[in-house]
C-alpha cells in the first residue's frame, strides 16, 4: 500500500503547483479605454393644455332609499340629456360610480345610531376637447341637475411628443455639464457610453374642490395656463484628452 500512496500523493502535489488556466470558452471582460463621467440633468418645455376632464356630482337625499334613488335617477336622466346636447363628437361622457348610503343621525347616546334617511349619489366624468368650453359646461351642469362639481384636470393629447421634447433638452443639458466638468480636468467628451431617462407629468388643477357655489356667477371663469413637462436624463460619456 506505501508505493500506491507516495505514488498518488506525488500526482496531487504536481496538479496542485500547475498554474490554474481559464475555462474553456470563457471570455476575459474587457475594460474601458478611456475614462468616463457620469452626469443627471432636467428638460422642461411649456405648453398650453388642450385636453379637461372634469367629474360632475348629481346627490340627492330622502327619508326612504327609494325615494331618494328614484329622485337622483330622474335628475341624472335630465342632466344626461343636457351634457349630451352640449357635448362633441371628440368629448367623452361616462358614469364614474353610483352609491346609495344611509345617512345617521348625530347622536352621543351608546347603541346602534339612528337612520334619518338616504344620501344617491351618481358621479359622471366629461372629457372635453377644448378647455376654452369649461365655464359654460359647468353652469350648464349646474342648471340641469348637478350639485358638485369638481375639476378641472388638465391633459395634452401631444404628450408624448412634448415628454421627447423634454428629454432632448434634459440630454442637451447633461452634454453641456459633462463638458464643463471634463474641461476642468484637461479632458474632452468622446462619445455617448449610455443614456437613460424618465418622464414626469405633473397635472395642475386649475380649480379646487367644490364649485357648487358657481351657478351665482353670469359664468363660471376657468383660466388655462401653461404646465411644464419635465425629464431627467442620466448620461455617461466617454473622455479623451
Amino acid at each position: 500500500m506505501a508505493p500506491k500512496f507516495w505514488h498518488y500523493l506525488a500526482i496531487a502535489l504536481l496538479a496542485a503547483a500547475l498554474p490554474l488556466s481559464p475555462v474553456w470558452g470563457a471570455e476575459p471582460q474587457p475594460s474601458s479605454p478611456h475614462p468616463t463621467i457620469a452626469v443627471e440633468a432636467d428638460g422642461k418645455v411649456s405648453a398650453v393644455p388642450d385636453l379637461a376632464r372634469l367629474t360632475v356630482e348629481v346627490e340627492t337625499r330622502a327619508p326612504q332609499a327609494t325615494a331618494a334613488a328614484q329622485e337622483n335617477s330622474r335628475r341624472v336622466e335630465v342632466l344626461l340629456k343636457a351634457l349630451k346636447q352640449a357635448l362633441g363628437s371628440e368629448d367623452q361622457l361616462k358614469t364614474l360610480g353610483y352609491r346609495l348610503n344611509p345617512v345617521y343621525a348625530s347622536s352621543n347616546k351608546p347603541g346602534t345610531p339612528e337612520i334619518k334617511g338616504y344620501q344617491a349619489v351618481n358621479r359622471l366624468q366629461v372629457k372635453l376637447k377644448g378647455p376654452e368650453r369649461l365655464g359654460a359646461l359647468i353652469d350648464l351642469a349646474l342648471k340641469n341637475g348637478a350639485n358638485g362639481v369638481n375639476g378641472p384636470y388638465w391633459e395634452h393629447s401631444r404628450l408624448d411628443e412634448l415628454q421627447r421634447q423634454a428629454a432632448v433638452a434634459a440630454l442637451k443639458r447633461a452634454r453641456l455639464l459633462a463638458e464643463a466638468l471634463a474641461q476642468s480636468q484637461g479632458l474632452k467628451l468622446k462619445a455617448v457610453e449610455k443614456i437613460s431617462s424618465g418622464q414626469r407629468f405633473l397635472p395642475m388643477r386649475a380649480a379646487g374642490e367644490g364649485l357648487r357655489m358657481a351657478a351665482a356667477a353670469p359664468t363660471t371663469p376657468i383660466e388655462v395656463g401653461e404646465e411644464e413637462i419635465r425629464a431627467s436624463v442620466q448620461a455617461v460619456f466617454s473622455l479623451q484628452p
